[in-house]
């Protein structure tokens, strides 16, 4: 019965405020980029009707509420569109417990020990985060998964926003500084 009153007020709400939806979008984006993020920004409504539903149901039946949700997914769209990336280099003297990870160890000339320390290390670093972060980062790295896909299974809403937020996480817990570059070794 609720995911019917769901799906009944998404509707509602789409035949209500497209035309008002779009046309905040068109401030943001241009050409074919409007129909694709306005779909992004349904799919987007329909998770937070999901899972706010029972809570808030005041909160849908505001024009200002929803005008606030389409506007800072469209900022949070050209944030991740814009996004420079900077690559920041980092002193020889905090790169030597990387390096020792990824040294090949003199007794063996084969790879199956270092993949195995390797492996070792990421799933000890996953043990520093909750589960539900070390999934998303599986998911992402391991299974190859994209964010739209990571987004549904696991109701979250910035999945790319979240994973930096948990990079940091595990950088300010075990002092590894290259969280990217461990991972790129070696993918789970």
């Amino acid at each position: 019965m609720e995911k019917y009153v769901v799906d009944v007020l998404f509707t509602e709400i789409l035949n209500r405020h497209q035309r008002f939806f779009i046309s905040l979008i068109r401030d943001k984006f241009q050409g074919d980029e409007v129909n694709d993020v306005y779909q992004d920004v349904c799919l987007h409504l329909y998770q937070i009707l999901n899972k706010h539903w029972n809570n808030q149901q005041d909160l849908f039946n505001s024009k200002a509420w929803l005008r606030t949700v389409v506007i800072n997914f469209c900022l949070s769209e050209l944030r991740k569109r814009n996004q420079i990336k900077r690559v920041k280099l980092v002193p020889e003297k905090d790169t030597a417990f990387q390096r020792s990870i990824f040294a090949e160890p003199a007794e063996t000339s084969g790879l199956e020990n270092n993949s195995h320390d390797l492996h070792k290390v990421l799933n000890d670093l996953l043990q520093l985060i909750s589960k539900h972060d070390a999934m998303i980062l599986k998911m992402k790295y391991y299974y190859g998964k994209p964010s739209s896909y990571i987004s549904r299974k696991l109701n979250v809403a910035h999945v790319d926003v979240t994973i930096g937020r948990i990079k940091e996480r595990i950088q300010k817990k075990s002092g590894i500084k290259n969280i990217d570059e461990l991972i790129a070794k070696n993918k789970w």
